[in-house]
């Protein structure tokens, strides 16, 4: 059985039937084709106005279809595909010049994309994925590289991807008809025609088929080179740095395993722990170094141990006193170690500081008692360390007896310290200091009154400072002698000087220079202040005030003083006639020792 149905052109049609009578008539109503671009045409797509019913006995047959193609159809041109098209339910010649697959993404990166960009899929927005411009400098911006858009794309806008086929007038100029283009890892969404090098990741993008700043063409074809653990017969986990990749046959896959995993070692290694041989493998396994070479350390040897003729021994130390050159090394002992076993430098060092005074046999050292005794000639003095200085008892018993140099006023002598007023006429001054009766500070083991600066010795006390005017100058100083008067050191001492409220200076005479110094220090009215002076023994004084250095000298005192009456001396002065009096005084005074 067949049906023909003849379109007659002015919107009828006939049908007939081989077997059994049939015949209707349906009238037409003839439309153009929607063919490219919308353009109309004398045949084509026809609506018919009711459905096509055929009816042959008991069997009816429904065409139920709106449109359907007209014979003879309407022809594409060159390039076109045939298309359904939702949107008119209707059969479309859609325009495919560039032969190329496409598909739409959304733009959601915050800027436009240009046209002839590499993108990547990022995410998804409702029927879209979304598109990111590609690079090739990681994995998360190549690895899923889809094409190159074909058009502008508006952020937030949706836009044509060609991912297979011709992408046409583009800008190729900067390259040559039949360069490979991959995927750019310095430029994101642009290309390269050199392949990535490691750990820059390789895709490529297709080919240059016309270079032209305008016209270009690129024929797209998008591979993704695949990483080693992207294949599926390898698994890596946790990998380090010198993994190996070995095959396990029982789950057929290529695995990363570390050197210890497949108990090897290293030809350097094993050259350092085993007699080893030159030329051996580059990799040996521990149990066959174990049982094929003996160690380096404390070998022990099987069998005849034998030389090989001619091998020369020149340059070996015989066992019976050997005399080694270089470095020699041993190991190192344990603590407390007493035995035969060779002592190393690592050895000494450690059982040094633990050694004592009462154990025989073992280096001396001076206790924190001893050195608070005085034993120590060269315990540096600080503030920190002051009380391990020990102290002249002589001089410590002595430091409150004073004598006035030079009339002064209202002079106060107490049983801790001295306090100095000065006079209200310009001149007056107080002048005072420690001894009396031919009692000198004297260092250990020199004549009465003669100070040896060549070890450490230290000055100081709390000072009261109550200037109430200007134009008062005071000083606390060591070496001068009994006649002389307010003023500078001119010999072999150390101190400081104050004029005012201004800074605190340090003084120091080595018997030829005196050198001045401005602390960091500067002097408050009506307030109080801790100084300590030291001097190392080898000509560096420094001033500490409340606990903090604030000047330093290296061109003080050492030797001995040339006289018999080097004194402690506290002195104020009048510079002018003063209205009021200035008072300075100190407390606890004293002059420290290490002998």
């Amino acid at each position: 059985m067949s049906l023909t149905i003849t379109v007659n052109g002015g919107g009828t049609f006939t049908a007939s039937m081989e077997e059994g009578p049939v015949s209707f008539t349906a009238s037409l109503a003839a439309v153009g084709p929607q063919g490219p671009a919308g353009a109309a045409g004398a045949t084509g797509v026809v609506a018919a106005t009711a459905p096509i019913v055929y009816t042959s006995g008991t069997q009816t047959v429904s065409m139920d279809t709106s449109y359907f193609v007209r014979s003879p159809a309407v022809a594409g041109t060159d390039t076109q595909i045939l298309s359904w098209d939702g949107g008119t339910s209707r059969p479309l010649w859609i325009d495919n010049q560039t032969r190329a697959l496409f598909m739409l993404g959304t733009n959601k990166t915050g800027t436009t994309i240009a046209k002839g960009k590499a993108v990547y899929v990022s995410g998804a927005t409702g029927n879209h994925p979304e598109i990111t411009l590609a690079q090739a400098n990681s994995e998360l911006s190549s690895a899923s590289t889809i094409g190159i858009t074909s058009e502008e794309i508006a952020n937030n806008g949706t836009g044509k991807v060609i991912v297979s086929g011709r992408l046409e007038n583009v800008n190729t100029n900067a390259f040559a008809a039949g360069d490979t283009l991959y995927l750019s890892p310095t430029t994101a969404g642009g290309f390269t025609t050199t392949f990535p090098t490691q750990p820059d990741h390789g895709v490529l993008l297709g080919y240059v088929t016309r270079a032209n700043a305008n016209t270009g063409v690129i024929e797209v074809v998008v591979k993704n080179y695949q990483e080693l653990e992207e294949q599926s017969d390898v698994l890596l986990t946790s990998k380090a740095n010198g993994d190996f990749l070995v095959y396990e046959s029982a789950t057929s896959l290529w695995k990363n395993r570390t050197l210890a995993s497949l108990d090897l070692l290293t030809a350097t290694v094993a050259a350092a722990t085993y007699q080893t041989q030159a030329g051996m493998s580059a990799y040996l396994t521990t149990s066959s170094a174990s049982s094929t070479y003996a160690p380096i350390a404390s070998p022990t040897f099987t069998g005849t141990v034998t030389i090989p003729a001619g091998a020369s021994i020149s340059g070996f130390a015989p066992l019976a006193s050997p005399a080694l050159t270089g470095t020699p090394t041993a190991p190192t002992a344990a603590a407390s170690t007493n035995s035969t076993q060779i002592a190393t430098t690592a050895f000494v060092q450690q059982e040094v500081p633990a050694a004592s005074t009462t154990v025989a046999g073992k280096v001396e050292l001076a206790t924190d008692a001893e050195a608070e005794d005085g034993t120590s000639t060269t315990l540096a003095i600080t503030p920190a360390t002051l009380k391990t200085v020990r102290l002249q008892p002589t001089l410590y018993n002595n430091l409150n007896t004073w004598t006035a140099a030079t009339s002064g006023t209202t002079n106060t002598q107490t049983d801790w310290g001295q306090r100095i007023a000065t006079g209200t006429t310009s001149g007056n001054n107080g002048s005072y200091r420690s001894g009396s009766n031919a009692i000198y500070p004297t260092s250990r083991g020199q004549s009465p009154g003669v100070l040896n600066f060549s070890v450490p010795t230290a000055i100081g006390g709390l000072f009261n400072n109550n200037l109430r005017q200007a134009n008062v100058t005071w000083r606390f100083t060591i070496g001068k002698n009994n006649t002389d008067g307010v003023g500078d050191l001119t010999r072999k001492g150390y101190g400081i000087r104050a004029v005012d409220n201004g800074a605190l200076v340090l003084q120091v005479h080595n018997g030829t220079t005196l050198t001045s110094v401005t602390s960091s220090f500067t002097l408050t009215a009506n307030s109080a202040f801790d100084v300590l002076i030291t001097n190392d023994g080898a000509g560096n004084v420094t001033l500490f005030v409340n606990g903090s250095s604030v000047a330093t000298s290296s061109d003080g005192p050492t030797g001995t003083s040339a006289t018999t009456d080097d004194f402690l001396q506290l002195e104020a002065r009048a510079d002018a006639t003063l209205t009021t009096q200035s008072i300075i005084s100190i407390s606890r005074p004293f002059f420290y020792q290490s002998r």
